[in-house]
């Protein structure tokens, strides 16, 4: 197969990646490298050499009902974490401005258990409001399993996007958790197009799931048509159900990220939640493909240090600098 000519029939909007191209990026070996020289080709046609950076902040952790088996925020989980009920505005708009003056473009808002009550979800709307009053910053919130009547009124008070990860294939969601189902993930991501309100849509690899699998989740969620993709890479935590799970390398971590390019040339795609623990010294080659991260640490694993991703940022020659808006 041909990358190259792929790269450039999708750079000139002519084409779109096979499954059948897409398992062969997954199986490749000898071919690997030219393979992702295309992918590059894809990134700079489409995003330059550009970095979106986002803040993720956990506004509630732990105390949650869901059983999701990467999770240590779950129920069935014993990780040693911080658990804590909705964060007030204050801390809240303090990590706001902390994250723009570290040029992020978007924070991002996530809060733990299956959905907000009426009474959480106005007093994150409330946040919200002083955050896009005073801050040119994009707001993604990640709130779970969203009634209509939470997205409209989120979408109304200016927030950008809604988070929410299909998370593994359907075939084997009841191996990762039973408490919620696939088809209710998908179901609120196309209410969400139903209002026309972008989504944060992506998944977490390493959980069982076999090539052919991600291929098909990948090409189900380019039909939702997301603003963001975001790749996460289980992170085996002490404590959850898949704590002593670790089928990943670097190299295949590297090749979902190209596959990932191919498959989704003109969203925002990022190297999510485990990229510091499964690339190691490969991470320089995941900042080229992609075009967005989220600096700092995550919901209840820790980053890079910000200095950390910002040199080898500045060392790439990568702009990260954000554009006011």
């Amino acid at each position: 197969m041909d990358f190259i000519e792929l790269a450039q029939r999708i750079c000139n909007e002519k084409s779109q990646i096979t499954k059948e191209e897409s398992l062969a990026i997954l199986n490749s070996s000898t071919d690997w490298w030219g393979i992702y020289g295309a992918a590059l080709m894809v990134k700079n046609h489409f995003h330059q050499n550009t970095m979106q950076l986002n803040v993720l902040m956990n506004a509630k952790s732990g105390l949650c009902a869901e059983d999701c088996g990467y999770c240590a925020q779950s129920k069935i989980s014993s990780a040693d974490i911080e658990s804590y009920g909705l964060l007030p505005t204050n801390i809240i708009y303090k990590k706001a401005c902390l994250a723009y003056k570290r040029n992020a473009t978007t924070f991002c808002i996530a809060t733990s258990g299956s959905r907000l009550s009426k009474q959480e979800m106005i007093a994150v709307g409330e946040t919200i409001k002083k955050i896009k009053q005073d801050l040119p910053l994009k707001i993604c919130l990640s709130v779970g399993l969203s009634k209509l009547e939470q997205i409209n009124y989120f979408k109304s008070i200016g927030v950008d996007r809604l988070n929410h990860n299909l998370n593994t294939p359907k075939d084997n969601y009841e191996k990762i958790a039973t408490t919620h189902t696939y088809a209710q993930r998908k179901n609120t991501l196309e209410m969400l197009q139903q209002v026309n309100m972008s989504a944060c849509a992506g998944f977490i690899c390493g959980m069982g799931e076999t090539d052919e699998q991600l291929i098909d989740l990948a090409f189900e969620l380019r039909e939702l048509r997301p603003h963001s993709v975001p790749i996460n890479f289980l992170i085996p935590i002490e404590g959850t159900k898949f704590s002593n799970v670790n089928t990943l390398t670097p190299i295949k971590c590297l090749k979902i990220l190209t596959l990932m390019r191919f498959i989704f040339p003109e969203v925002e795609l990022r190297a999510s939640a485990g990229r510091e623990y499964h690339l190691g010294d490969l991470e320089h080659f995941a900042f080229l493909i992609t075009d967005s991260l989220f600096l700092g640490d995550y919901l209840t694993s820790g980053g890079n240090a910000e200095d950390q991703d910002i040199a080898k940022l500045e060392l790439l020659e990568i702009d990260y600098k954000r554009k006011e808006m």
